[in-house]
């Protein structure tokens, strides 16, 4: 695939924002903000993209003085109910 872009955005939201009001035909953005746009835009697969992977590290701050608040949301991103929500939104569930 060769990319000939008439503009290039700064931010993911930009992107997507022109594709869903019209201003652009296509766009490349992560699954995550794709599905968030709902049936404003159609989404395709491109491969290879499945090998691009960004972690999001979650841990307790070890100075933090809500350590049970933390721990709680710790368990609850990681549980199956925090895990479907995020497949629902379009994240890989975690390997732990």
């Amino acid at each position: 695939m060769t990319l000939s872009p008439v503009s290039e955005e700064q931010a993911v939201t930009d992107v997507r924002g022109k594709v869903s009001s019209g201003q652009a035909d296509a766009g490349i953005v992560y699954k995550t903000d794709a599905l968030a746009e709902g049936d404003a835009v159609e989404t395709v697969d491109i491969a290879g993209a499945d090998e691009a992977v960004n972690t999001y590290p979650i841990a307790l701050v070890t100075a933090s003085t809500k350590k049970d608040a933390g721990q709680k949301w710790i368990d609850l991103v990681l549980s199956p109910e925090g895990q479907a929500l995020l497949g629902e939104a379009g994240f890989t569930p975690v390997n732990k």
